[in-house]
């Protein structure tokens, strides 16, 4: 997993995560729910502010700001929980070709598989940056071959519809611009 050399308190983070292969593991409820619960388990225990998700067939994006862990600690957490419970369920459906590739792709001699490629956390080191991502984010379902939702909004796992529409997303995310009222602009890696 790779991250910020890095980290700021006061910083968000661009984080993504693909699966090995970009296999299209989230193609239903029972493992788009991983990552899901997952984000919802560090708000609630107090670790991270989410602000902005997507979850793609092969991969996710999530703009975030740790609370009381580092980026370092919030990534390698959310990325062993989440890659524990699939191998738990891939394993329950004895889907044994994606376990195999996972086995035959592992990048650690520690564990038996790898469900993530290297999960990137970036440093939102302005607005402009923060815009694009958010952006980006939003956008992804319905750009280039997706074509997931034909209104952004209307793609049930993403932000999209919140920032949008006020729609109760299927996980609770902190509003960033109530957010950026109450604090400064995210501070910039040259001014850190």
């Amino acid at each position: 997993m790779t991250f910020s050399s890095f980290h700021d308190p006061s910083h968000l983070y661009f984080v993504t995560a693909s699966v090995v292969e970009w296999k299209h593991l989230f193609i239903t409820p029972e493992y788009i729910n991983i990552p899901l619960n997952s984000l919802s388990w560090l708000q609630q225990q107090n670790r991270i502010l989410l602000f902005a998700f997507v979850i793609m067939p092969s991969h996710l994006h999530v703009i975030l700001k740790p609370e009381d862990s580092t980026i370092g600690e919030i990534v390698q957490q959310f990325g062993s929980f989440t890659a524990h419970k699939i191998l738990e369920k891939l394993q329950r459906q004895n889907q044994t070709d994606l376990l195999n590739l996972f086995r035959e792709k592992k990048r650690d001699q520690r564990h038996e598989h790898s469900i993530w490629q290297d999960i990137q956390a970036k440093n939102i080191y302005s607005m402009d940056f923060l815009k694009q991502k958010m952006e980006y984010i939003h956008q992804n379902p319905i750009v280039k071959d997706w074509k997931l939702a034909k209104d952004r909004a209307d793609y049930l796992y993403s932000s999209a519809g919140f920032y949008d529409y006020g729609r109760k997303p299927i996980i609770e995310v902190t509003d960033i611009n109530e957010w950026l009222t109450f604090n400064p602009s995210p501070r910039t890696a040259k001014e850190a």
